[in-house]
């Protein structure tokens, strides 16, 4: 037998060999589809910066089949958020597992807390809408070299932020990713223009709630004048996340009559000289839009004043034109408000608007020029 030959025979060997081993030997290699350890997300919603602290718990189901009732608590973690984390924000804290005193499965009822810390109480100004999800945690606990040990984590999701109950497949991740979907959403929403204290709102809520539209009428001299003319504005809100116009019990005007809102979040409402219209129940954060309709004859301008701060005044760049008064601003916990002044350009009996009729003249001492250099010339002709 040649070299090459018996070469090829050890190689076809050694290599059944390493097959064998293989099938015979157990794989360590880990079960992509199981996870020793969980981790809850907190989603916490806020535009007014509330510091709060939100807490879980974890109740160990002790009736039904194929579970292990002997006492094993969970020690569930607490979530903290401060008052400069606005807007919609989410943290993950890792839940602690007991030493299990036997193997098996054991099953627990996770859900939220419904008291933050600092305690919210609910009132016209100020809401802390808490989770109402609900969770299956299965732990399921085999037996080790050394004790006890978790095998594998499975959640589901029982009922969702509304308390809702979840269909379908409600299988969650909860591994250490921002892929994990252990969650519970809060929302905390605060009146606009009730300070920083909304059980105590400022002096300036009861004067200018959470938007005032005021409307001024001026001549083009500047005097101040009352005419019966109506303007119309369209405010448009697009509100905060976890939030809808009900939240703070509806948007109301000045004489608490609700305001209905059309689709695409817009309202449209009516004023003349020295009205206004005052908006309560908005929530804090919540992205406004001002229009002024054109109004034959008026030249609009504004004075806005935001969370308390005023912006760069606003004005229509010729009469007969239709003013965006606010464009895209976020109401605050100050004072939120849009004093409106149309000044009105004055029309003579003849019909000729006052800010055109130097322009008629010269063309009028033109067509007079013109005419008397025709017939200076038809005279000079004739001669």
């Amino acid at each position: 037998m040649s070299m090459n030959k018996m070469f090829k025979k050890v190689l076809a060997v050694v290599a059944a060999g390493a097959m064998t081993m293989g099938m015979a030997m157990p794989t360590f290699a880990a079960d992509p589809g199981k996870t020793t350890e969980a981790w809850i997300t907190k989603t916490y919603n806020t535009e007014a910066g509330k510091a709060e602290k939100f807490s879980f718990t974890a109740e160990q189901v002790k009736t039904g089949t194929g579970i292990i009732t002997t006492d094993a608590a969970v020690t569930m973690p607490e979530i903290s958020f401060t008052d400069t984390e606005t807007g919609t924000t989410s943290k993950r804290s890792q839940i602690t597992f007991p030493t299990y005193p036997e193997a098996g499965k054991y099953e627990y009822t996770v859900k939220e807390i419904q008291t933050a810390d600092p305690a919210v109480v609910n009132g016209d100004h100020e809401k802390m809408i808490m989770s109402g999800a609900e969770y299956t945690m299965d732990v399921y606990v085999t037996d080790g070299a050394t004790g006890t040990e978790i095998s594998n984590i499975v959640v589901n999701k029982v009922k969702d932020d509304a308390g809702q109950t979840v269909t379908g497949k409600g299988k969650v991740d909860i591994g250490n990713t921002d892929t994990n979907t252990f969650n519970f959403t809060n929302t905390y929403v605060q009146e606009a223009g009730t300070g920083t204290d909304p059980t105590d709102p400022d002096p300036t809520y009861h004067k200018f709630g959470s938007l005032n539209v005021s409307k001024k009428i001026v001549n083009a001299n500047g005097t101040t004048t009352t005419p019966d003319d109506e303007f119309t504005f369209t405010a448009t809100f697009a509100f905060p996340t976890g939030t809808d116009a009900s939240t703070l019990g509806g948007i109301k005007d000045a004489n608490g009559g609700d305001v209905t809102l059309a689709e695409g979040g817009t309202y449209t409402f009516h004023l003349k000289a020295n009205e206004n219209m005052k908006f309560t129940g908005v929530p804090a954060g919540t992205t406004i839009t001002v229009k002024e309709s054109a109004a034959k004859n008026y030249k609009g301008s504004a004075v806005i004043t935001i969370n308390g701060t005023q912006l760069t005044p606003v004005s229509a760049t010729k009469y007969s034109t239709e003013l965006t008064v606010v464009n895209n601003e976020k109401l605050g916990q100050k004072q939120n408000t849009v004093d409106v002044t149309n000044t009105y350009n004055d029309v003579p009996v003849t019909g000729i608007i006052m800010n055109t009729l130097p322009y008629v003249l010269m063309i009028a001492l033109c067509g007079v020029a013109l005419i008397a250099f025709v017939g200076f010339k038809r005279r000079r002709l004739q001669k």
